[in-house]
């Protein structure tokens, strides 16, 4: 770590201190990479909190804020995926640039909150353009079926709602739908509601999905009586 502040320094005052001092912000972004995950968790919240602040002053530390997305400990991934949401404020394509391992958080098997984290920035992103949001769908539709029903899954849900009423391409929206489309018929309560704002997105495609549903159910009652009445007539001519 630098020698102007151990992992002792009092947050607050290591903000302070690399919000004025490019060495400082560049020993941070150095000490992601250090030996000690002490030192990497505490670099991480620093930069965090300097983003937030002023994201602009991190810019120049961007490979290092992407590299640091592999660490095996929660807390510097899920503060690296921050610092990258908030410079993608400014510059969309920061997230292009950090995409893979964006990924890889996406599907994180130790940290729900790095999954959601991941999910959360990648629907920003792709509520920024329709080209985007095609980009982004297939990782977001398959992250939300495989955590339907997890702790984080709700909250990806009003992330997703968020994208779609962004610049989300008509693909993208009529697959939402499709995708909620059973519970937004037969779900209760908070996903049920959120189901239902999803399909006002594309309210012609849920229109679709009930009368196809309809007519299956419709030709299985009437196979189901035909066959029960030519049941019915062998056993009359028996």
């Amino acid at each position: 770590m630098s020698q102007n502040f151990s992992t002792e320094t009092p947050l607050e005052e290591a903000v302070q201190a690399a919000s004025s001092d490019a060495a400082l912000r560049k020993e941070l972004a150095l000490a992601l990479g250090e030996k000690s995950r002490a030192a990497r968790e505490y670099a991480a919240q620093v930069l965090a909190e300097l983003a937030r602040a002023d994201a602009s002053l991190l810019s120049d530390h961007l490979k290092d804020v992407i590299d640091a997305l592999n660490r095996p400990e929660s807390l510097t991934r899920y503060s690296m995926i921050e610092v990258i949401g908030e410079l993608a404020q400014d510059d969309p394509k920061v997230v292009e640039k950090a995409y893979e391992p964006l990924q890889d958080c996406l599907y994180d098997e130790e940290s729900g909150t790095v999954r959601l984290y991941a999910f959360r920035i990648l629907a920003r992103h792709g509520a920024t353009g329709p080209a985007r949001s095609v980009k982004v769908w297939p990782d977001l539709s398959m992250a939300l079926r495989s955590f339907h029903g997890d702790p984080q899954f709700m909250a990806m849900l009003t992330e997703t709602i968020k994208m779609l009423g962004g610049r989300a391409d008509t693909s993208v929206k009529e697959a939402a739908v499709e995708l909620f489309a059973f519970d937004a018929e037969h779900a209760r309560g908070e996903l049920r509601k959120k189901a239902e704002t999803i399909a006002t997105f594309a309210p012609e495609v849920l229109e679709r999905i009930n009368k196809e549903n309809a007519e299956k159910a419709a030709a299985a009652t009437a196979a189901k009586e035909a066959a029960k009445a030519a049941a019915e007539a062998n056993e009359e001519e028996e």
